[in-house]
């Protein structure tokens, strides 16, 4: 009985020798998103600040994300209040430098940005618009469509709402008022 060579589970990666490493299919390229925020700024459409607002934004959903399910540490590691005061909520399950980032930059942007309308659609915030495309990873023109706005209106949207985090957080100095 003849045996027969063992394939991996693992795909060969091109260049650390045996088979070349196979391209996916057509279908399977056109499936793959990649991240809108970063395409955004290697055209040249984002500022270096705004990327990293964006993915300031993103990491704060994440951390949120986290402390919505059990965590493999030992529940007891975690604050758990002392007083009624004490507030026992999802940022008890951050980091202290997630929750220092949340209470000084994100919490207030985005009280501001759930204020803001975009276009005519009362019901859509300006926070909405960006969480659709940072967070979700959503094209502009794809959330420019589904809030029937002009094309080109999604990025100004987004560099506004970016610009406005980077004065939050310190990194650029505030537009004098108009």
């Amino acid at each position: 009985m003849a045996r027969h060579k063992r394939r991996s589970i693992n795909p060969p990666v091109a260049g650390q020798g045996g088979e070349p490493a196979v391209a996916p299919t057509r279908e399977t390229a056109a499936k793959l998103r990649h991240d809108v925020v970063i395409r955004l700024y290697n055209e040249g459409r984002l500022r270096s600040e705004y990327l990293q607002a964006a993915q300031e934004i993103r990491a704060m959903w994440e951390a949120f994300g986290r402390a919505l399910f059990p965590s493999a540490r030992n529940p007891g590691s975690f604050h758990q209040p002392h007083h009624e005061t004490e507030r026992s909520d999802l940022t008890a399950r951050l980091s202290l430098a997630e929750e220092a980032r949340w209470r000084s930059r994100y919490r207030p942007w985005a009280d501001e940005m759930w204020h803001e309308v975009v276009a005519a659609m009362a019901s859509v915030s300006r926070l909405q618009l960006v969480l659709d495309i940072v967070v979700d990873n959503n094209e502009v023109r794809e959330v420019e469509d589904w809030y029937r706005m002009r094309h080109g209106l999604g990025l100004d949207y987004l560099r506004g709402a970016l610009h406005r985090y980077c004065e939050i957080a310190g990194w650029i100095e505030p537009d004098p008022p108009p």
